[in-house]
């Protein structure tokens, strides 16, 4: 019901502001199967990136383009301080109760890093994984979607997500982008991207 209310929130924001929502795709893409063990992974830069990888380097936001991308164990920092990292990936397949079921997924932990003098809103960060698919809810494996809270400046908060991923694909990208209030033009979207094992 969260995720309604903060879809909701951010087209009314978005269509006030003139902006325009880019959704996840690929749906009907992902692999069902039956259950099996969570398996780590590894992430790694895509040949090409200039970043060199690492929790101290990634890209700043440098430009006036809409996005900034960011290889993904990298650091994507916007010209106010606000810094997002992601971590932890993992394979597995959602349980019986999850939505949807038994799909394939690729999880992770994103972390956003408050440089800026004004509280972000966790609840309304702007999350996709266009080449891969929809967001799993499985509480049963912890992952609940966007939490409903607030990172205060100076602070950090971080949450488990993940997204429907085929067994066998290798190559992902993840967008990203946060919200506080008193910033109506909005953050640009980092977009990391790179491949996995």
């Amino acid at each position: 019901m969260a995720t309604m209310r903060n879809t909701v929130i951010s087209a009314m924001l978005l269509a006030a502001l003139g902006g325009s929502l880019t959704a996840c795709n690929g749906a009907g893409d992902t692999e069902r199967a039956p259950k099996q063990p969570n398996g780590t992974v590894s992430a790694s830069k895509e040949a090409g990136t200039d970043d060199k990888g690492g929790d101290d380097s990634g890209s700043d936001e440098t430009s006036d383009d809409s996005t900034l991308t960011v290889a993904l164990d990298a650091t994507a920092k916007w010209r106010n301080g606000v810094k997002a990292n992601l971590s932890g990936f993992s394979r597995g397949f959602s349980s019986d109760t999850a939505m949807p079921e038994h799909t394939a997924y690729l999880a992770f932990t994103v972390t956003i890093v408050n440089g800026w003098n004004k509280p972000i809103d966790l609840s309304m960060t702007q999350l996709s994984c266009p080449n891969g698919g929809d967001e799993i809810f499985d509480s049963e494996k912890g992952l609940n979607g966007l939490p409903d809270s607030h990172v205060l400046p100076g602070k950090s908060g971080s949450w488990k997500t993940a997204c429907a991923f085929n067994k066998s694909d290798r190559k992902v990208q993840i967008e990203i982008e946060p919200y506080d209030a008193d910033s109506l033009a909005g953050y640009r979207t980092a977009i990391f991207t790179g491949e996995v094992k």
